[in-house]
């Protein structure tokens, strides 16, 4: 057994052959059997239409796992049992009759496998099929099997839309808080992961037009030296911005001392989530302002706003 099926070995359920009362099978002729990939830095996908029934996709977005689905034109939205198996062609030596099964979740007219769906790119590489097994439980059965032809350059071209991938998507990246020790300058270690993903989605996504970046403290000490820390936070974290590749013109700087807080200054935790740093990334027309993750009216800091305009204060 290939070494990829082995890994997931302990992942599966394994059924006895599946022999329906009324089995129906879907399978697009060799000749007219097609593999299409499409994909960006945002998305990769790879399609196998099935015909008289829907398609097989394979799918990944920034951000998010690998997740194998098949959708039905026609079958019901819920109420189906599904699983997936791989099946290697009868052309190459020791071909089992039925591989490992890998239970799916069928709704809204498709079935999606995400824990376990890697090993089917693989085994497409490799020019195995994919095939699916539905059941409505009453007796109907339905079994759609891939044709894997022109299947092996689809794959490679979706393992390279897969090493570009953007390390996180927008609805994950459009908000970022870096959280600070006590005193702090520098960004917790792990900030600098989150610093190159929003580098590397700005850089990717023409539509976002600002960079917003606000640095808060605690209530400890004296206001005016909680403003100039908060401000000296969020510089820093600017510099790597720019440093990562953004443009230092969409970016803009606020540093709002111990306003702000978002939760109470009382407790050692409460204190600790209100020095931060948030990085916020903004889309053409989209509104929002650079203050106030509380929603707090916008309160101009003491310091120049973009890094252009510090660049040219000096």
């Amino acid at each position: 057994m290939p070494a990829f099926l082995n890994k997931v070995i302990l992942t599966t359920v394994v059924f006895p052959a599946l022999a329906f009362a009324g089995m129906s099978n879907f399978e697009t002729p060799l000749e007219r059997a097609e593999w299409e990939f499409d994909g960006d830095k945002f998305d990769c996908r790879l399609t196998h239409e099935v015909e008289n029934f829907g398609r097989f996709v394979l799918s990944r977005s920034a951000g998010h796992g690998l997740v194998l689905a098949l959708q039905s034109d026609w079958l019901p939205d819920d109420g189906l049992t599904a699983t997936f198996s791989l099946q290697q062609p009868g052309w190459q030596p020791s071909a089992p009759e039925q591989g490992d099964r890998f239970d799916a979740r069928w709704h809204r007219g498709e079935a999606t496998l995400v824990a376990v769906a890697a090993p089917f790119l693989q085994a497409l590489e490799l020019g195995w099929n994919w095939r699916a097994d539905l059941n409505d439980g009453a007796g109907q059965g339905w079994r759609v099997s891939s044709a894997n032809v022109h299947g092996q350059p689809a794959a490679l071209e979706m393992r390279r839309c897969l090493k570009r991938l953007l390390p996180m998507s927008y609805e994950q990246v459009r908000r970022l808080e870096l959280n600070y020790a006590s005193g702090g300058i520098e960004p917790p270690g792990p900030a600098g992961e989150l610093i190159a993903a929003a580098a590397a989605y700005v850089q990717a996504d023409a539509r976002i037009k600002r960079v917003l970046v606000d640095g808060h403290t605690d209530s400890d000490g004296d206001s005016l030296a909680n403003l100039v820390l908060s401000r000296t936070r969020a510089d820093e974290v600017a510099a790597r911005l720019v440093a990562a590749g953004v443009e230092a013109d969409k970016i803009e700087i606020r540093g709002h001392g111990e306003r702000f807080p978002i939760v109470s200054n009382g407790s050692s935790k409460g204190r600790e989530r209100n020095r931060r740093v948030t990085i916020r990334l903004v889309m053409e027309e989209q509104p929002a302002t650079a203050a106030a993750d509380n929603g707090a009216p916008d309160m101009s800091a003491t310091l120049p706003k973009t890094l252009s305009d510090q660049v040219d204060g000096q």
